[in-house]
This record gives C-alpha cells, sequence and structure tokens, in this order.
C-alpha cells in the first residue's frame, strides 16, 4: 500500500487469521485503516472467559524519501455491554522492528478495562504510540511493524452477558520533510524577498 510518504507492505497468506478479524486495510494519505466487523468476544451465563487475539504484521513500512520514521501512533475503538457480567477488556500492543539492525526495537502498550453491568452500549478507546527514529540507534527508515490485539468478556453466572467488539484502528506515521526541501524553500522566499527589494 502506497501512502503520501510512506509504503506498507504486508504477507496475505501469513495475515489471513488476523485479516479474519482487523478487515482488510486501506489507506488514507500516510494513515493506514483497518473497518473492523468481526473482532469481538462475548461471554454468556457463566460462560467464564472468551479470548479472541490477532496479530497483524506489516513486513516492511518504509520511507519514500529514505528519511526516518519518526512517530508511529495507533488509535483503536470499539464498543461493548455489560449486563450484570463481570467484565469486558480491550489490549494493544504496538512494536517496531528495525529492519536495518535487527536489534533495534521499541514497542509501546495499552489496555481497557470495564467492570459491573455497564448500563447499557458503552464505547472504548486505546491509544499507543513509538517514535523509531529516536529509540533505534541505526536508520529508523525500513521497519516491520507488529499490531497485536486481544478482547476478553467473562461471565460467571446464569442471566449475564457480557461482549466487546473492535470497529476501527488508524495507524498514522510522520515522516519529517527532508532538511534540504526545507533550506531549498528557504532559498526560494529569500530570493523572491530580495528581488522585490531590489525592484
Amino acid at each position: 500500500m502506497i501512502g503520501d510518504s510512506i509504503i506498507y507492505e504486508y504477507d496475505e497468506s501469513a495475515n489471513s487469521a488476523a485479516l479474519a478479524l482487523f478487515g482488510a486495510p486501506d489507506i488514507v494519505g500516510d494513515t493506514v485503516r483497518f473497518l473492523s466487523s468481526t473482532f469481538r468476544a462475548e461471554s454468556n451465563n457463566g460462560e467464564g472467559a472468551v479470548v479472541e487475539t490477532a496479530n497483524f504484521v506489516f513486513s516492511r513500512v518504509y520511507s519514500i524519501s529514505g528519511g526516518d520514521i519518526m512517530d508511529i501512533e495507533v488509535v483503536e475503538f470499539g464498543d461493548y455491554e455489560i449486563s450484570g457480567g463481570d467484565a469486558a477488556e480491550a489490549d494493544v500492543l504496538l512494536t517496531a522492528s528495525s529492519n536495518v539492525d535487527l536489534l533495534d526495537f521499541t514497542s509501546s502498550s495499552d489496555s481497557f478495562d470495564a467492570a459491573g453491568d455497564s448500563g447499557g452500549l458503552m464505547t472504548w478507546q486505546m491509544q499507543v504510540a513509538v517514535d523509531p527514529g529516536a529509540a533505534f540507534s541505526s536508520a529508523a527508515n525500513d521497519m516491520a511493524l507488529s499490531l497485536q490485539n486481544t478482547l476478553r468478556a467473562v461471565t460467571d453466572a446464569n442471566g449475564e452477558t457480557a461482549w466487546i467488539q473492535k470497529k476501527l484502528t488508524l495507524v498514522a506515521t510522520t515522516v519529517p520533510v527532508p532538511a534540504a526541501v526545507w533550506l531549498f524553500g528557504s532559498a526560494l522566499g529569500l530570493l523572491g524577498w530580495m528581488r522585490r527589494r531590489a525592484a
């Protein structure tokens, strides 16, 4: 998938289980979007813990300009409902691992936890971010990206229902404008100003 300044590559067969839950990704600008309709954990009538887990891997995420990728941010959104039940939970782990130096990696995690009767349909959100440009000792312009999610719903008695579902995942990346481009633009502005002043 080709963005404005980032290219994302993934193996469809290796990610087949994750694609079934995440949904197929698309790209807008440099932001990857997953619209999920089936990533859901549901427990009923004392069924205990029901867990759904998926791990999506981009084998290569790299900048078109060759510049370092400075920020990768993931925002996830969904809904849940607990009716007399125990809990609805979600976890996300984002890991960026260099394709240049295998010792370079960085990760971040977040979680959402709700317990007790929710009083109806509620929404949840999680957010994680990593900065490969700061964390990697070598170039941060080519890396693998792993996005792992776990949803968990728990009931422990008859008549209880708990479910949680993920609806949206956004993966946004930032590549700064190369210094040479900024300097070139500044020089053009200065030349224009000098030309106007001379006239």
